[in-house]
Order: C-alpha cells, then sequence, then structure tokens
C-alpha cells in the first residue's frame, strides 16, 4: 500500500483487517485531497477489480403488475396514495367541514429593508397551507 500522505502509516497487507478503517478515513488512494465519505470511490475500484458488489450496493423491488396502483389524474402520477388525495387529512368534529383555501407563499429571500442582512436567529418565513373548518351548510 502506497501512503498517500506522511500521516497514513505502511503497514502489511494482513494487518490492515485487524482493525478496519472508518469510511471518513478512506481515501481509496485517489488523485486529490478529498476523502471518499459514501464510498463510491471504493466500489467503483472493487467492480474494476472484478471482485463482488456489495450487498448494500444491489437495489431491489418488489414492485409488481399485481400490487401496482393506476396513474392518478392529478399529474402527481400514483405518488400520492391518500385516500384523501394530496391534502391534509383533518377529522372535523360532526356538522364541520374543511375548506383547502390553498398556500400562503413565504416573502422572497431579497425582501429585506436598505440592504439589511437576513437573522441566522429567524429564518424566513416558509409557505404554509391556508385552511378553514367551516360548519356545513344546512
Amino acid at each position: 500500500m502506497t501512503a498517500m500522505n506522511p500521516f497514513e502509516r505502511k503497514t502489511p497487507a494482513d494487518a490492515g483487517h485487524a482493525h478496519p478503517r472508518s469510511v471518513e478515513l478512506y481515501n481509496d488512494a485517489t488523485h486529490d485531497s478529498t476523502v471518499d465519505t459514501d464510498g463510491k470511490n471504493r466500489e467503483a475500484a472493487r467492480i474494476a477489480n472484478g471482485e463482488p458488489i456489495s450487498p448494500d450496493q444491489i437495489t431491489t423491488s418488489n414492485a409488481s403488475l399485481v400490487n401496482a396502483m393506476p396513474e392518478t389524474p392529478d399529474g402527481f402520477a400514483g405518488f400520492d396514495s391518500r385516500p384523501g388525495g394530496n391534502h391534509p387529512q383533518f377529522a372535523p368534529r360532526a356538522g364541520y367541514t374543511v375548506v383547502d383555501k390553498g398556500f400562503d407563499a413565504a416573502a422572497s429571500g431579497g425582501a429585506h429593508a436598505d440592504g439589511e442582512l437576513p437573522s441566522p436567529y429567524h429564518p424566513p418565513r416558509r409557505p404554509g397551507r391556508i385552511i378553514e373548518f367551516a360548519p356545513i351548510p344546512r
């Protein structure tokens, strides 16, 4: 094994198996100074050397035509399978209904007065859904 920096130790190959290194410290002898925290360089080297693929890298699916959901007409292509559709699920009291009034858009990021910087302690507002609990008309 060739040391990439002076702080790495040169150890015999079988001594490296006694103490596995964490992914954060494993640089995979790459040509740059980045650390391979997601393990893609190591997986690519493993595949290039003809070694087996790690079981964690194999993606499987149990989808079939039997358990498939039809595409919904709202354009989400079956993304939302909740019974009420793409709306918040509420259980109002008897005699009331939920009226979905849409979204309240958040203020834009550049809406600060006189070049004032946004405070890191008070992040900008996020969009919120507006709903109303209304009595059912009789």
